[in-house]
């Protein structure tokens, strides 16, 4: 948000350092950084060269003295569950972006069969590629996400079993709430779904 708030800033959108707070404000309860960043644009300005710099920061690579810690028990889990089952990653954003998002939080990208940076705004078709590159039939998936809208929605519409993880943005988009399957609060508890959903198939 910082790279977005100032590269607006530099392109001329006339406030204070201390909108910056109205940005973070704006940003704990939206489904994305990009929404975030749309929403504030349109309170403070009507030049899209502003908007088109504030995005384009968010897309920029991050400064090699930035660190990213991942989501407690997330790098074991996913070496547990490689053993079980095929994995798959479907995130969406700029693909470079991503992986070294990735690449930051230690998590080896080896570990998944097919890894799909999407563009939005749905993820119904990177699902959709999901399940016929892996030669799965969706009934017999299991997706695990934290905003419900944007992970879990589309693939409910595909028949895939839903987990919500309510982590970070999943904490405020968690509806609509028939569109969960089952929620999870630690990523250990990942394990015990899918096993229980591989032993009904």
């Amino acid at each position: 948000m910082k790279r977005a708030f100032t590269a607006m800033l530099e392109e001329g959108l006339n406030l204070e350092e201390s909108a910056f707070e109205d940005l973070l404000k704006i940003n704990a309860s939206s489904i994305s950084s990009r929404a975030s960043v749309q929403t504030f644009w349109e309170k403070h300005s009507n030049k899209k060269e502003i908007l088109d710099a504030g995005l384009s920061a968010l897309s920029s690579p991050f400064e090699d003295s930035i660190s990213l810690e991942p989501v407690p028990d997330a790098l074991e889990i996913l070496e547990e569950l490689q053993g079980v089952c095929p994995l798959a990653l479907v995130t969406m954003g700029t693909p470079k972006l991503q992986r070294q998002k990735m690449k930051k939080a230690g998590i080896q990208l080896q570990r998944f069969s097919t890894l799909i940076v999407g563009r939005g705004p749905s993820k119904k078709k990177d699902y959709q590629r999901v399940a016929l590159e892996l030669g799965l039939p969706c009934e017999e998936g299991v997706v695990c996400g934290d905003r419900v809208p944007i992970d879990l929605s589309p693939a409910k519409e595909l028949g895939f079993f839903t987990v919500h993880f309510p982590n970070g943005r999943g904490k405020v988009h968690g509806s609509p709430r028939e569109d969960v399957d089952t929620t999870i609060h630690s990523l250990k508890e990942l394990k015990r779904v899918i096993i229980g959903k591989k032993n009904e198939v």
